[in-house]
């Protein structure tokens, strides 16, 4: 008789989770939103400034050029903190000779000018700006400096609505890929000199209306750029008061053509590793399966090269962001060198296997 008042309560804590958890849409397609699938309105480029306290929003660029360099870039409008629509902009340069280098700058209420119905955010003398297909991100971070044109080769994307729910239509994330894969051209500075530069980019689009910690914990991110496919992978999971689920999303291209954007593949990690400085275990091997009857099997893995940047977010903020971020989260971001290797089977039955190297991402929120 003892087990049984343990058992009621096990079953009833189980059915909170499942209540929570059934709160949680995944991509849904929402009534009276705009629903997307392959191809962005102009809209969807620009900001969607939120009167919330806890809104943020984001433009990222990343690009693996042919001379061995990775940049990683992002310009982040918020409300958190003092004022509203503060912004700032961070880059990151990492060099084939291993060394990396990285710069913030912040400004203040008023100083950015942003358009709502197309992508063009002004920041002093940086800006990035453009109409499908022609991109530009021209960012001066003190130490750290691109000029890049992004021509994309593969429209913008979203899953049904690009949002994700959490309980209130008011509480969610969305993430629109703006730029799959682009063309990319232009100069990069650094503490080594100025140079010329060309290869591949990717950019995505997202916003958010709640805490880090209270949407996601760990992602992990690839970017693939073989010269006949483009390969890219980002999913997240949820905290356990939201179930624990994995948000998943997919691009497989050949050429100029996506095959398939969405979020149906599995993502398998292993070979775990522990970083000695944060003590943070992060997967160094990812199988992969994505299979679409009618479109395409594609099948394989990826696994870590080179360690290209360790960020300790908090390191990466002024004092007051610390403070308020760190009393509820701590985020690390793994950038890595990756190679791709896998195996295409197409609906007639013939195959095609290909391997690439990729750039890939772990983020952990603790």
């Amino acid at each position: 008789m003892r087990k049984a008042p343990l058992a009621i309560a096990l079953l009833l804590a189980g059915l909170v989770v499942l209540t929570w958890a059934a709160q949680l849409q995944i991509w849904p397609r929402l009534s009276g939103l705009p629903n997307y699938g392959v191809g962005l309105p102009e809209v969807e480029y620009g900001v969607h400034p939120v009167d919330r306290e806890t809104y943020g929003e984001s433009y990222f660029f990343m690009s693996k050029l042919d001379d061995g360099t990775t940049t990683f870039a992002t310009v982040f409008i918020t409300n958190m903190g003092p004022g509203s629509n503060n912004t700032s902009m961070d880059l990151a340069v990492c060099e084939p000779n291993g060394k990396s280098y990285w710069d913030r700058i912040q400004f203040k209420h008023g100083q950015t000018q942003a358009a709502t119905d197309h992508m063009d955010v002004q920041l002093d003398t940086s800006r990035v700006w453009g109409r499908f297909p022609n991109f530009n991100v021209k960012l001066d971070v003190g130490k750290v400096a691109v000029d890049f044109k992004y021509r994309a080769t593969l429209p913008g994307f979203a899953i049904n609505s690009g949002r994700v729910v959490y309980g209130s239509p008011e509480d969610y994330y969305t993430n629109f890929v703006i730029i799959p894969r682009a063309e990319v051209t232009g100069s990069v500075r650094s503490p080594t000199g100025t140079r010329q530069v060309k290869g591949f980019g990717y950019s995505d689009h997202g916003r958010v209306t709640m805490m880090p910690h209270k949407y996601s914990r760990r992602w992990y991110s690839l970017r693939c750029f073989h010269p006949q496919y483009t390969l890219n992978m980002l999913e997240f999971t949820v905290p356990q008061e939201w179930g624990g689920r994995t948000v998943p999303m997919i691009t497989f291209a050949k050429g100029d053509k996506i095959i398939y954007a969405g979020d149906t593949y599995t993502l398998k990690p292993s070979e775990w590793q522990t970083d000695p400085t944060y003590g943070i275990k992060w997967p160094k091997r990812f199988d992969f399966v994505l299979d679409r009857p009618g479109l395409a099997r594609v099948e394989g893995f990826y696994t870590v090269a080179r360690t290209v940047e360790v960020v300790n977010v908090l390191d990466r903020m002024s004092f007051l962001e610390r403070q308020i971020a760190g009393f509820f989260a701590k985020s690390y971001v793994y950038r890595f060198l990756a190679n791709v290797k896998a195996k295409v089977t197409w609906p007639d039955g013939s195959t095609d296997t290909f391997e690439s190297p990729a750039v890939s991402e772990v983020l952990e929120i603790k």
